[in-house]
């Protein structure tokens, strides 16, 4: 085991980072977490809200936050947050007369982690830079790679990516001495719903021990916490305008000058609606006026899960789809872990616990699991893996592999095939992705089709057939790339593969 292994959880709403190792272990039982101690909220993750003020600096995190209930809306104050649902995108901020990319807004989240957990005493000697980072499971390339581009702007090393749910789990089950070894042949369906995206994997382990792989994951990218306080905002601004008469949402778009402070509270109420059955949320000077007018409203517990009792449904069919994914039946699963702020719900908890029964627990602290997790396994150095061998299915029913299953996602693996195109029928060679799930020989197309253009002839002799050249390497974004060239037209065809089932060598 290393010295110190970081672990980053890059989250929509909260971020946060964790060390393990060696020189954490003498005298602490679990990794550390670096969280944010402050008055208002207590040891909490950092806010992955960013501050762009009128003099060019930057703030992050908790400060950032608070500021957004005064100055929000007011000239040269930019606030940003939830940057990591648009890492990929081309989303832009105007700021000074400066545009910024989400990649820019992400690594200020990262500066700020790096810079806080550089204070840590326990960092002392030792250098805040080489992290294990997590992402959701439903993260493609260019996701990925915008989490690298904002960590390498902010001075970090990305030492590998790990699902947000795996990491959960590692936490959860981890023992300093005795590692993983109680998970040896069992099946854990994690289920981490947060405040970007309901995430969802099921892992099993080996009987030897030496080995945890997905058997498979799913997950719903834009219904989460955040998607739910808006839910609250839209049914508090239609009372406000029912008691309101003569007033309209113009009047809200335009007058409303406490947006950010609006939010916070309808979040907040969201948060303590999982303790009790009732809360108010008020913001005072909601809408310009004179005098302003205020808002104050009551929610409870019922009307809120009424509000998202459609999505309640949807996650738990989303978990069920995870295990019928995997050839399993409810009954076949060990464990059931629940992860994130909206598993606290206590309407989700109910239901996940209809389907699994008492095998489901919530995870220990969860708004640290995922950042413990990922340093353990920064730690530990243990190698990401290929749950299912992947390969292409070919028309004649042969299958040629691509990455085999326990195989090394590691940048330094790759594979070549030279293929001979006959058919030239609707002038493309198509190549099909198709996986082969837990040990079975039966191959099941993943959906995702690579297509290359080729002569549009039928060739008279062999010398004239279509000479296709495949290379299948891993990325440093644990991603499988294949690119397809045409000896004869010169032409380069690529795709990547992003979905790839997950798993861990443990030394």
């Amino acid at each position: 085991m290393k010295k110190i292994g970081i672990g980053i959880d890059f989250g929509t709403t909260n971020s946060l980072a964790a060390v393990w190792g060696t020189d954490v272990s003498r005298s602490n039982k679990i990794p550390i977490a670096f969280w944010l101690r402050d008055e208002e909220f207590g040891n909490r993750p950092h806010p992955s809200v960013v501050w762009l003020k009128p003099d060019d600096s930057v703030v992050v995190g908790a400060q950032a936050r608070r500021s957004m209930r005064e100055l929000s809306g007011t000239i040269g104050h930019t606030f940003i947050r939830s940057v990591k649902r648009s890492i990929s995108s081309n989303a832009e901020w105007m700021h000074g007369g400066r545009r910024f990319q989400p990649y820019e807004i992400g690594s200020e989240i990262f500066k700020h982690l790096k810079q806080d957990g550089q204070k840590n005493p326990i960092m002392l000697g030792h250098k805040f830079e080489s992290c294990v980072v997590t992402i959701p499971v439903g993260f493609n390339g260019e996701q990925r790679r915008g989490v690298r581009r904002s960590m390498e702007k902010a001075g970090l090393l990305l030492s590998g990516f790990v699902h947000e749910p795996f990491a959960a789990m590692v936490a959860h089950f981890y023992h300093p001495e005795r590692k993983l070894s109680s998970l040896r042949g069992k099946r854990i369906l994690v289920f981490d719903w947060g405040g970007g995206t309901l995430d969802i994997c099921l892992v099993e382990g080996s009987q030897d021990g030496a080995t945890l792989f997905e058997l498979s994951h799913d997950g719903i990218a834009d219904r989460a916490g955040d998607d739910f306080d808006h839910r609250i905002m839209a049914e508090l601004q239609n009372r406000f305008l029912e008691k309101n008469r003569g007033m309209t949402i113009d009047d809200i778009i335009t007058r409303c000058r406490a947006k950010d402070r609006f939010w916070i509270n309808s979040e907040l109420a969201k948060i303590e609606l999982s303790k009790y059955e009732c809360v108010e949320v008020n913001v005072l000077n909601f809408l310009d006026g004179n005098p302003p007018f205020d808002l104050e409203e009551k929610v409870t517990r019922s009307e809120f899960e009424k509000m998202i009792d459609r999505e309640i449904n949807a996650a738990c069919a989303c978990a069920l789809r995870c295990v019928e994914k995997a050839r399993l039946t409810p009954a076949s699963i060990d464990y059931v872990l629940m992860v994130g702020g909206t598993s606290l719900i206590p309407r989700v908890r109910w239901q996940i616990e209809q389907i699994f029964g008492a095998k489901t627990s919530v995870t220990h602290e969860p708004d640290a699991a995922i950042a413990r997790g990922a340093a353990i396994v920064a730690a530990e150095e243990w190698c990401p893996v290929n749950a299912n061998t992947l390969g292409l299915e070919m028309a004649r029913g042969e299958f040629f592999t691509l990455l085999e299953k326990g195989e090394k996602l590691i940048k330094e693996n790759s594979k070549k095939y030279v293929f001979f195109c006959t058919d030239p029928r609707d002038g493309k060679a198509n190549f099909i992705f198709s996986q082969k799930r837990n040990g079975s020989s039966q191959s099941i197309p993943t959906g995702e089709i690579l297509q290359v253009p080729i002569e549009n002839e039928r060739p008279s002799h062999f010398r004239d057939l279509d000479r296709l050249i495949l290379n299948a390497s891993i990325t440093e974004d644990c991603t499988l790339l294949v690119e397809v060239q045409h000896s004869g037209m010169g032409s380069v065809a690529r795709h990547e593969v992003a979905d790839l089932s997950f798993g861990l060598k443990l030394n």
